[in-house]
């Protein structure tokens, strides 16, 4: 990955000691995968579509600095670990507000 940042957001530490800066999603990105990203967020059960809607949302961000970065390296990139911090950076850094939720998908009062 080149050390070139491009656009400023939020750095998160990945497995094996990579730190990235994950910026804001474009408008065009955010248009395209708000309402996937509201259903993930808003505590939808966690399915095949939930896990693609965070590893796209995280390529789409991801990609603003490190264009050379696949959907696969994201893929490889993101876990069960930090699967709700990646999600909640990139929710974060475009300006928009992660909510968090129980187990129940119940929002958690503030």
């Amino acid at each position: 990955m080149s050390g070139v940042v491009n656009v400023p957001g939020i750095e998160v530490p990945f497995t094996g000691g990579q730190t990235l800066t994950i910026p804001p999603l474009s408008l065009g990105a955010l248009e395209q995968l708000l309402d996937r990203i509201n259903a993930v967020m808003g505590g939808a059960s966690m399915d095949v579509s939930s896990i693609g809607t965070v590893i796209d949302a995280a390529h789409a961000a991801l990609k603003r600095n490190y264009p050379e970065m696949t959907r696969d390296q994201v893929g490889d990139l993101v876990d069960l670990a930090n699967m709700r911090e990646v999600l909640e950076a990139v929710m974060s850094a475009s300006g928009l507000e992660a909510k968090p939720v129980d187990a129940s998908g119940e929002a958690l009062a503030p």
